[in-house]
């Protein structure tokens, strides 16, 4: 052969390597816009002082500046970055994929909208409610985000591109958790401090802390819950494709971040996440005996594959519960789940008692626009407010026992009632426009109160926001199950009791997104004391029902919610079975979906939010990509 035939193959084979090269690179490009949610959106955290007013301070804890680190920017990001994927999408896909998965994300978001539409609260169900931001236009921009996944995603070194960018961000979170578990947060170090607040918000805010306790981890979620949810899926992804690869050194590197995340959900104690995981993993054993075992393998193969397929699976189901066996009991999931599981199937007492006589607060009433009648541990007083603004308590024998002039602030001193062995005593602060609130606390040890507004001279039972309470409506909600079980996966069991019927009562249009807390009952007083939840909790805001289905079936409706739960688990199923069929793309969305499994599972226990949804949303779009593969 000629030097000159010998220089045109080089230079053709170089052509073709660069054209190779910049195809994947192209390639990579397409799809960045999903690389960053699947990598960068967790590590968005950074200080925004909000100012509340209108339902967002109506429905707070009476603060009128919110102080958000983990959802004001996420929202911003999630904004910019869908609104890029659907550009990239319309720019580079040059025919849209059509999918029957179209009409569930339609039909959903659909609903969704309407909700918004009908919502008492359009301007929560807009942009969401605060520290959680997941209105409808974020809603709408997860379904945006799984059409462009669909249509963007083409090839395998795509959806290789995606576990190596989500493989590599969780490892990250899971070198952080450890680190925390050890005492080491890099969220309270300096260099953590001038990335997260401002030079000019610092010279305002002296000190901040975000801490759960000794030997806990939350990541970058600001909460353990979460943590324990993001490593329900992810860590069942690292673990299937450690068994799956061909490639020795990914077998390392995924095994690596499966173990490093392994060591995140020991630091997290998260429930949620030991239940998600386990329950994926028995769904890829599935998988994995129907693909490699049932399906077409002489028998003599069997035992290679259980030592190469089956092993690592089985191995790190004894190594989860092995390695969570050394935290102590009080904190052990596990022993948590057995003892919660045991409790759930107790006989109550509960049934049939008036839950006023349990006490301490046995009963409130409005006598008239001055005067509210209290029956504390079984003893009456009345607080009035006369014309010259004195605030009066009495007797039931209409014998004045104390008095305050309302003015200004001030602080009765010393026992102003018998009622308990504690010192009560009641705060007076000047809110403005001749608005007073009131603070009564009939035991100062463990910070029991109630909380009145003295407004225009009227007296008016409140939240400690401030908000007026029905006293005939809002001191006794609807239930349905949990009696006597209030406590139930920390409290979980009395918000989910007093959150179903309100789901019954949001059937074809939900009450708008983010709205759960307008639509709790935040002052069921006799419910809460019935079930001895702390005092303390009484005052405490309930913002979300901690399940993602029963906040689905709330915001948009239970209807929205058969829709999406129908079109997932068809997803799932179809997943499943395309699994049996050969090659790759088959066997990868099985895996996803095992992770999906796993997150749902753990969403029993969590709920939606910003740093940890959209990607849920792009592995879906993967699964319904795959499964059109495998139908051409």
């Amino acid at each position: 052969m000629s030097t000159s035939k010998k220089r045109l193959n080089n230079d053709t084979r170089i052509n073709q390597n660069a054209l190779k090269t910049s195809h994947i690179y192209f390639d990579l490009f397409k799809i960045l816009p999903l690389l960053l949610i699947v990598g960068i959106l967790p590590f968005i955290i950074r200080l925004k002082l909000v100012p509340l007013e209108g339902p967002f301070y109506e429905f707070w804890n009476g603060q009128s500046i919110n102080p958000d680190f983990f959802t004001y920017y996420k929202q911003i990001f999630i904004y910019v970055v869908t609104a890029w994927a659907l550009l990239h999408t319309f720019l580079f896909t040059k025919k849209i994929k059509f999918t029957k998965a179209y009409y569930f994300m339609g039909a959903y978001g659909f609903l969704v909208i309407l909700s918004t539409i009908f919502s008492k609260y359009p301007q929560i169900a807009l942009h969401g409610f605060n520290e959680r931001r997941e209105g409808m236009w974020i809603i709408l921009c997860y379904l945006l985000l799984m059409f462009s996944t669909i249509n963007l995603v083409e090839t395998e070194k795509q959806i290789k591109a995606i576990i190596y960018t989500l493989g590599a961000s969780g490892a990250i979170i899971s070198l952080i958790s450890i680190f925390q578990y050890f005492g080491m947060d890099i969220f309270t170090t300096e260099f953590a401090k001038n990335i997260m607040i401002s030079s000019e918000i610092q010279s305002q805010v002296k000190d901040f802390n975000i801490k759960f306790g000794e030997k806990y981890s939350y990541g970058v979620f600001y909460n353990p819950n979460y943590l324990g949810g993001y490593i329900s899926f992810y860590a069942l992804l690292m673990l299937s494709f450690a068994i799956i690869s061909n490639n020795i050194r990914e077998r390392a590197l995924f095994a690596v971040f499966f173990i490093l995340s392994m060591f995140a959900l020991y630091g997290s104690r998260s429930e949620a996440g030991v239940l998600g995981i386990v329950g994926a993993i028995g769904l890829l054993i599935l998988v994995f005996t129907a693909r490699y075992i049932i399906k077409d393998k002489p028998k003599e193969e069997h035992k290679k594959l259980l030592l190469t397929r089956f092993l690592p699976i089985l191995l790190s189901l004894i190594i989860l519960p092995v390695s969570l066996s050394y935290i102590p009991i009080s904190d052990n999931p596990l022993t948590r789940i057995r003892t919660e599981a045991v409790t759930l199937f107790q006989p109550s007492d509960l049934k049939g008692k008036d839950y006023k006589e349990i006490g301490p607060i046995n009963d409130i009433k409005q006598i008239d626009e001055k005067t509210i009648e209290l029956k504390i541990y079984g003893k009456v007083t009345r607080l009035n407010v006369d014309k010259d603004m004195n605030l009066n308590l009495i007797d039931d024998n209409h014998k004045l026992l104390f008095n305050l002039k309302i003015e200004g602030e001030k602080q009765s001193s010393g026992h102003i009632l018998g009622i308990t062995e504690y010192p009560c005593y009641i705060n007076i602060v000047d809110k403005g426009n001749s608005n007073y609130s009131i603070h009564y606390y009939y035991n100062d040890r463990t910070w029991e109160k109630l909380d009145f507004l003295v407004s225009n001279g009227e007296l008016s039972f409140t939240t400690p926001s401030f908000r007026k309470v029905d006293i005939q409506k809002d001191l006794y909600a609807k239930h349905i199950g949990f009696e006597e079980r209030g406590k139930l996966a920390s409290g979980r069991g009395y918000i989910w009791s007093r959150s179903i019927p309100l789901v019954f009562s949001n059937i074809i249009v939900g009450s708008g997104q983010d709205t759960f807390i307008t639509e709790f009952p935040q002052y069921d007083i006799f419910g809460r004391q019935a079930e001895n939840m702390p005092q303390y909790y009484w005052n405490i805001l309930t913002d979300k029902p901690h399940n993602t289905f029963i906040q689905i079936g709330i915001h948009s409706g239970l209807i929205s919610l058969l829709i999406l739960l129908t079109g997932i688990v068809l997803l799932i199923f179809k997943s499943i079975k395309s699994s049996l069929n050969e090659g790759n793309i088959n066997i990868t969305i099985a895996i996803f979906s095992s992770a999906i499994l796993g997150f749902l599972l753990s969403s029993v226990f969590n709920d939606s939010i910003l740093a940890i949804t959209p990607m849920i949303y792009i592995l879906l779009g993967i699964n319904v990509l795959g499964i059109i593969k495998s139908n051409n």
